[in-house]
């Protein structure tokens, strides 16, 4: 049990220090550190990551309540979240005071502006692996179409309809799925 919460600790300390961008830039090192320590494949993690996206809080929080729990009860679950909130709690106490005293730097602005493509590189490698597992089988020789269909209804009406309520569009989408699949 100890080594367990020490483990937990480390590999969401090592992600919290190494992500930047939210929650989604998180997926590909969770993946990675799932599978290495046996803790789940990438396919469990993305039903994992469909219901940490529905529920309230942040993508990343939710995940790692969720694994944290199931390697080690409860006291995994917060064990794994503050690891994961730790780094950033950290970093933004340490650089607080000097980030006010250069906030109009131009080599702020440079480092600030060079981590913005990596945030969203580490987007978009997120949004491929969900896609990959999401669309397509193992095999990746059969396209689900009826989860590419549920996927385009909802951004039509995400897109179409720009007052309709995101909370009505994931219970729409939960629903969907339920009786579609």
């Amino acid at each position: 049990m100890i080594m367990d919460l020490l483990t937990l600790i480390w590999v969401f300390f090592k992600i919290g220090l190494f992500s930047f961008g939210g929650g989604l830039t998180m997926v590909p090192l969770f993946i990675i550190e799932f599978e290495k320590h046996g803790w789940m494949t990438s396919d469990r993690f993305m039903d994992v990551l469909s219901l940490a996206q529905m529920t309230p809080g942040a993508i990343a929080m939710n995940s790692a309540t969720y694994v944290g729990n199931s390697v080690a009860g409860v006291t995994g679950g917060v064990v794994a979240t503050g690891a994961l909130a730790a780094p950033s709690v950290i970093i933004m106490l340490l650089m607080s005071r000097f980030l006010m005293k250069v906030k109009e730097h131009p080599i702020k602005e440079a480092v600030f502006g060079t981590l913005k493509p990596v945030t969203i590189a580490l987007i978009m490698f997120a949004g491929l692996q969900i896609g990959e597992n999401t669309f397509f089988d193992d095999t990746f020789t059969n396209i689900r179409w009826k989860v590419i269909g549920i996927a385009l209804f909802i951004a039509v009406c995400q897109y179409g309809l720009k007052k309709i309520n995101p909370i009505f569009l994931i219970v729409l989408s939960a629903i969907a799925g339920v009786l579609v699949l």
